[in-house]
């Protein structure tokens, strides 16, 4: 994997949001593209959204850096229905 294709798959528009499978099987969920900051061999994934402090400047909690040498592979989320309603 590089970091093109990172990039080619948080550019898709409209976003998808999208599975990345490490190689050690360590799964990462990327629901918004706000969630994943690409670099040139390493990324940073937020777990949770930046916020603004009282001084204005944007913060995160939670954040990992994974290198992108070692994402195996990109799979779609798929939304839990098939876009038709459940009978009764």
């Amino acid at each position: 994997m590089t970091y093109h294709d990172l990039l080619r798959k948080l550019n898709d528009r409209p976003f998808k949001p999208f599975r990345i499978r490490m190689v050690n099987s360590t799964i990462y969920d990327i629901s918004e593209p706000w969630m994943i900051v690409p670099g040139e061999s390493s990324a940073i994934i937020l777990a949770n959204p930046a916020f603004r402090e009282d001084k204005g400047y944007q913060v995160v909690h939670d954040w990992k850096t994974v290198s992108i040498h070692h994402m195996a592979e990109f799979s779609d989320i798929r939304s839990k229905g098939n876009g038709r309603e459940r009978r009764r």
